[in-house]
């Protein structure tokens, strides 16, 4: 059953490949007549909401390590240097995906991510009243 369920997943990902290759081709021969529209929309929405999320949650890991380095001194002194060593990963990955449409996205979304990272590092740490309400990073320093 398994290797039916494999076989079925490789066909299945052999023809999303080959439609893609048809409207690439039909995008670069300007055939607009063979697009598949209402597929090709959606999947370059899928696409946006993917590159979205993705930068979301670098931007909300780099905002908790932030976090727990500035605010959770018990722990902060052991970990220091790996959390330091996760938000320059995370600052790497993020500033291979940004463009200015994803900047100008997290930058509006910035206080809502924050809240989330607040709120994580609450969770982790059973501290609730120790780390800031609003956002205290400027943008330069999340970005690295």
């Amino acid at each position: 059953m398994y290797w039916r369920n494999d076989t079925l997943i490789n066909n299945i990902d052999v023809e999303y490949d080959r439609w893609l290759e048809s409207q690439i081709e039909a995008l670069r021969s300007h055939d607009f007549n063979n697009l598949d529209l209402n597929n090709l929309i959606e999947e370059l929405e899928a696409l946006v909401r993917g590159e979205k999320s993705a930068v979301e949650s670098l931007v909300y890991q780099i905002l908790l390590h932030f976090l727990l380095i500035d605010y959770w001194p018990e722990e902060s002194d052991w970990y220091r240097n790996h959390w330091r060593s996760e938000i320059n990963n995370f600052q790497f990955q993020l500033n291979n995906k940004l463009t200015t449409n994803l900047t100008k996205h997290l930058i509006d979304r910035l206080e809502v991510i924050y809240t989330k990272a607040r709120k994580g590092a609450q969770l982790k740490t059973g501290l609730n009243d120790r780390f800031p309400e609003k956002l205290c990073y400027l943008w330069e320093k999340i970005v690295g």
